[in-house]
């Protein structure tokens, strides 16, 4: 071997050992990013959550003693929140593992919705501490890649259909993709993120329910017991007739979680004027409270009830359509048979 020839071999050798190295350096910094949670915060110090999304209000979420409220940016006035969407939003954001690194720089924030456009949830603690936050931008859905492009191992790893979000920290450039749709969590408006619930009921609780309707079409119908002789275990009667089953198990499947499709912010329970109709339960005594009632006025918009309950302080909106076919139907109506 030649002078000249060993020469060359030195310098490939030395190019390749520092190219390596360069390699092993870059994927150990790469994979501890992987590792890393974005949002690595103990949910259990978390007392707010604050989300804010250009062209809407802030949303401001707090820990309360009897759960969670959610409160309006411009109004000291509170609302118990949705303690599911709550449980969703601290059990999604800290567990957020990165797939890939979009980017790293700067300028291509504005394709990936992470620049001033996005949403950025800050998590706080004990006396609005900032435990930690996140810029969330767009999803995309991952389509099937054609036969001509390469991919490397991460992309062929991944499912056509995946959903992608991309996320970054405030505080750093890089941009994430994450497989995991937010948008259910930051597209939520201040009324999404309120308990629609009115009230929740076991339905085996439900004993006799009074359905007040306008002039002479109000009825009653109750659980049948033991001295109905040509009633069915479980079934529901009215004035001796036996109903259908599957019309009155739809009618209390509503009933005992009855849910606003919305609020009349500007209406109060005591302004409203007598209600169109009145469905009124009654209760087994195990249950606390004999009786549980629900009015309902229709909306001069129309498409909604304004519904109020007893120790409800809301006006809520129930939509007609559903309400209609499931609940405030004529007697004959429940007389169909199976």
């Amino acid at each position: 071997m030649t002078n000249a020839t060993k020469t060359l071999a030195i310098i490939f050798a030395g190019t390749l050992a520092l190219a390596l190295a360069t390699s092993w350096s870059w994927s150990t910094t790469s994979s501890a990013a992987f590792q890393e949670d974005l949002l690595a915060v103990d949910t259990s110090a978390v007392q707010a959550v604050r989300i804010e999304h250009p062209g809407s209000p802030t949303v401001r979420l707090e820990k309360m003693e009897d759960g969670w409220s959610v409160v309006p940016a411009d109004t000291s006035v509170t609302y118990p929140a949705n303690s599911n969407a709550v449980r969703q939003l601290l059990g999604t954001l800290p567990t957020l593992q990165v797939s890939a690194v979009a980017t790293r720089q700067p300028d291509k924030h504005p394709r990936y919705g992470v620049d001033s456009t996005g949403t950025t949830i800050t998590m706080l603690g004990a006396d609005d501490q900032e435990l930690g936050q996140l810029l969330v931008g767009r999803t995309q859905i991952r389509r099937r890649q054609s036969g001509g492009q390469r991919q490397n191992p991460m992309q062929r790893r991944r499912r056509p259909g995946t959903p992608v979000t991309y996320v970054r920290t405030p505080d750093r450039p890089d941009v994430y993709s994450v497989e995991q749709p937010l948008r259910s969590l930051t597209n939520r408006s201040l009324e999404d993120w309120r308990d629609k619930q009115i009230w929740a009921l076991d339905r085996s609780r439900i004993q006799r329910i009074d359905v007040r309707y306008p002039a002479d079409s109000s009825f009653t119908i109750r659980r049948a017991v033991r001295s109905d002789t040509s009633a069915a275990p479980d079934a529901w009667v009215s004035d001796g007739d036996t109903l259908s089953r599957s019309d009155v198990s739809s009618m209390i499947e509503t009933l005992s979680a009855p849910e606003a499709d919305g609020f009349a912010e500007r209406r109060t329970p005591e302004a409203l004027g007598k209600p169109l109709y009145t469905i009124r339960l009654h209760l087994s005594q195990q249950e606390s409270g004999s009786t549980r009632t629900l009015r309902l006025r229709p909306d001069s918009a129309g498409g909604h009830y304004l519904a109020t309950a007893d120790d409800y302080p809301y006006v809520a909106e129930l939509q007609t359509s559903r309400w209609d076919r499931s609940v405030l139907q004529g007697r004959t109506a429940f007389l169909r048979g199976e």
